[in-house]
């Protein structure tokens, strides 16, 4: 994004350049960088990300409709995030209920042949014995 000085920082975010300093820049919640000329200056995607929304003159239009792309941008964003998480949630929450019906189908199975009275086929039937009589 662009780069601006600290008097045109305090204009965009409707604080004094003393205010600026005192709170933002000295405690470090605002990067400052220097130009090629040793010059101060402060990126403005840091001011957008300290102060939200910027205020800017009106002849410079493009600059204020570029931060309200990158506010719909950030709000874009954090919707598709929402919804990839409510999406891993419903998987997860999917899956908890395919083996849970698998369970219930397996818990069927043994119902049915409990209550028909089917034998396992596991357990050897008995045959007759060779030396009993009858």
């Amino acid at each position: 994004m662009a780069k601006v000085n600290i008097s045109e920082a305090a204009r965009m975010s409707g604080k004094s350049r003393s205010h600026l300093y005192e709170k933002y820049i000295n405690t470090g919640a605002i990067t400052v960088e220097s130009d090629r000329d040793g010059r101060k200056v402060i990126d403005t995607s840091e001011l957008l990300r300290v102060f939200g929304t910027l205020h800017f003159d009106d002849n410079k239009k493009d600059v204020h409709e570029i931060t309200e792309v990158h506010a719909e941008d950030n709000d874009k964003d954090m919707i598709v995030s929402a919804l990839q998480s409510e999406n891993e949630v419903l998987r997860e929450y999917l899956r908890a209920k395919e083996e849970e019906v698998i369970w219930l189908r397996d818990q069927v199975s043994k119902t049915t042949a409990l209550l028909t009275h089917q034998e396992d086929n596991l357990r050897p039937t008995q045959t007759k014995r060779w030396w009993w009589p009858w």
